[in-house]
């Protein structure tokens, strides 16, 4: 495709296109990154790169707005996606209308029985997993419905993570301070003030409505001292971003993070030398672990302050999507939504914290991984709004750039994820910064986009030395 073909704005992102071809989050996760409308001459490219088969039917351009069509196997196609057109007129087969999204069983056996392959409009519905990270496993046929809500409110940054930081240094340490007050009440048998943290709780939710990078950069570069208090804050403050990117309403949203608080309260009932237990647990062990979810419906039964949905969130936050889980072994939309979102903030923040029987994983390298359990331990769709919300470079993640410099990330770009702001750490020789400046990697490649500077790598924590609270802002 030549360069005169496409805008400025279009050529930049192609950059993108390339980094996620070279890098590892490549196929899969590009639809996540796409602005929309897609030019049709862009969205030729990306099928020719990508070797995917896509059209653009005359009848459907609007506005030079192309409509993506990808052609799969019948077999791979799942719900949430739309079928715009198959291997076959539609009078030849049971469908009624052409072009729908797929909601139902019978409709993924219809396709199955009729069709070798369709086409699946990913402007539409979800796009099928193309990830190197590895395919979605198939959905099987008895897990329940689990369909996402439609979005109530949408939420805009209303601060820069800059102006956001003071507030949301003071809100953590004032989180901070009443969950260590109410661990301790529970562990030394005092009746504990769920009221006041409910209070600071509430306060963190307003600044990560506002601007939620300034609470996830915070979560990387605090000192962690104790993993069972930052643990409960931490899932907290990324339920409430999560919550925010599914535009859930506000009150949904404090019973999100409620919920995140004190899902793995039980625990304080549970030997604190077996939590900390770096070996391997015998089956015994790992059962009396378990019982903390029944241990934490027991504490918070005593408080006629919890809803049932956080009730129902701290019950199933051990679920598994494919039944796999415990206590009750639920499947799919049987498992109330956030209860599945409780599930994925539980497993990310733990494989980005240092445990005591485990290292922490880089952020980046936590998606990765998060992103193979598709359908399997945890929701396709939620794993994609995931992944949407805290960026395929999470704040706080320690990158290489394209320049050899090393740099971290400190807020993301909601049109192009893949260039976020960084704070530059350690030059090309990687000798430290005196003075470490920031870097709009996005507005550099507008402003230049013949010389775009792009992350090349993510490294691991701690890497040339760098300890993320040193660079505390």
């Amino acid at each position: 495709m030549k360069r005169t073909l496409v805008s400025l704005n279009w050529r930049l992102h192609l950059y993108d296109f390339r980094e996620l071809h070279h890098n590892d989050i490549c196929g899969g996760l590009l639809y996540f990154f796409l602005p929309r409308p897609i030019p049709t001459e862009v969205s030729h490219w990306v099928c020719r790169s990508y070797g995917l088969s896509g059209s653009i039917p005359d009848n459907k351009l609007e506005d030079n707005a192309a409509m993506l069509q990808m052609k799969i196997a019948a077999h791979q196609v799942a719900k949430g996606m739309y079928v715009s057109n198959l291997d076959r007129p539609w009078t030849e087969t049971p469908f009624p209308f052409q072009g729908f999204l797929v909601a139902k069983e019978s409709e993924l056996r219809g396709l199955q029985k009729h069709c070798v392959h369709v086409f699946i409009d990913v402007e539409k519905g979800i796009a099928p997993p193309t990830s190197d990270l590895g395919k979605a496993a198939p959905l099987a046929a008895d897990i329940p419905p689990a369909p996402l809500p439609n979005p109530a409110v949408k939420y805009d940054n209303e601060t820069s993570v800059e102006d956001e930081m003071q507030i949301a240094t003071e809100v953590r340490d004032a989180v901070s301070e009443k969950v260590v007050e109410f661990m301790e009440d529970l562990r030394s048998g005092k009746a504990p003030n769920l009221a006041s943290v409910k209070q600071a709780i509430g306060r963190m939710e307003q600044s990560i409505l506002r601007n939620p990078d300034a609470f996830m950069w915070l979560r990387q570069l605090r000192k962690k001292d104790s993993y069972s208090y930052t643990h409960c804050i931490d899932c907290s403050a990324l339920a409430v971003a999560f919550g925010r990117q599914l535009g859930l309403p506000a009150e949904q949203i404090h019973e999100l993070a409620i919920g995140a608080l004190l899902f793995d309260i039980g625990k304080t009932k549970v030997p604190q030398k077996l939590l900390e237990k770096a070996g391997k647990l015998s089956e015994e062990e790992f059962s009396t672990i378990k019982m903390h979810v029944e241990f934490g419906l027991g504490i918070v039964d005593a408080d006629n302050g919890i809803t049932p949905n956080t009730r129902a969130m701290i019950a199933t936050h051990h679920e598994r999507f494919d039944g796999t889980g415990y206590p009750k072994k639920l499947k799919g939309g049987d498992i109330p939504l956030l209860g599945r979102i409780a599930a994925i903030v539980d497993f990310y923040d733990a494989v980005t914290s240092d445990r005591p029987y485990s290292p922490a994983m880089s952020p980046h390298d936590a998606i990765k991984l998060l992103y193979t359990y598709r359908n399997t331990h945890y929701q396709d769709e939620l794993i994609e709004q995931f992944i949407q919300t805290i960026g395929a470079y999470p704040v706080g993640t320690l990158v290489e750039l394209s320049t050899g410099e090393v740099a971290m990330v400190i807020e993301q770009n909601q049109v192009r994820r893949l260039l976020p702001k960084v704070i530059v750490l350690l030059d090309a020789n990687k000798i430290p910064i005196g003075n470490p400046p920031t870097q709009d990697l996005m507005l550099a490649a507008n402003e230049n986009p013949d010389n775009v500077v792009t992350i090349a790598k993510s490294l691991e924590p701690g890497s040339h030395g760098i300890e993320p609270e040193d660079f505390y802002l």
